[in-house]
């Protein structure tokens, strides 16, 4: 026969559900900080290869790193996952949210990638890297609210404004009388580095500190 929980029984065990929860994110810092270094240093390559390149185009080809690091996130994320506490509903709901998010931000690349070569116009792949950004905020966001981190809501903050900067002109220019915004992907590449920096590298170096802190 089940056992019938009480109302202040329930908030008890969901109250102990989010501290879990929030306990195994702490211990998981490791896949917060690789991303954000392997981002960012991506990106500044890629700022870098286009002021350098003669073909443009080749200085993208740098984002395929982005596959080794999936492989190696998932044997980081993998030894985290040994050391975490006992997994809760909300835990799921994480991993699946950022496992969604990958698939999605793998999916849009596609696509974008796919428009692009069939148009033979390229001006579409200015949106990869802000709608990047949304989704990147919209799973911080979501794992903020679930694990109650309210730092996290303020990094899900940054990459949304992030992700609006990316599509402000940096020039404005006059052409018959009207005025059309120049952008430059170059520029993006540096907002992202900043805001991958800012939102996942260091909060997870704070993160790892206060966890080593609480278990000494």
């Amino acid at each position: 026969m089940e056992k019938k929980f009480t109302e202040q029984e329930s908030m008890e065990v969901i109250t102990e559900m989010i501290s879990r929860a929030r306990n195994n994110f702490s211990r998981n810092m490791s896949t917060m900080i690789f991303w954000g270094y392997l981002v960012a240093t991506t990106a500044i390559a890629n700022f870098i290869l286009l002021n350098t390149l003669s073909n443009r185009v080749e200085a993208y080809y740098v984002w395929w790193l982005m596959i080794p690091g999936g492989v190696v996130s998932y044997f980081i994320r993998r030894r985290a996952d040994r050391t975490a506490l006992v997994k809760t509903h909300i835990d799921r709901i994480v991993n699946a949210t950022w496992l969604g998010n990958g698939i999605s931000v793998f999916v849009f690349w596609g696509l974008i990638q796919a428009f692009c070569g069939l148009t033979h116009n390229w001006s579409a792949a200015f949106l990869i890297t802000p709608v990047i950004m949304t989704m990147l905020g919209l799973s911080e966001y979501v794992t903020a609210c679930a694990c109650r981190v309210k730092w996290m809501k303020w990094t899900a903050v940054m990459l949304w404004a992030g992700a609006v900067l990316c599509l402000v002109p940096w020039e404005w220019r006059n052409i018959d009388d009207r005025y059309v915004g120049t952008f430059y992907q170059g520029t993006q590449q540096l907002i992202l580095a900043v805001c991958m920096i800012a939102g996942f590298v260091v909060p997870g170096h704070v993160g790892n500190r206060q966890q080593k802190e609480n278990h000494v």
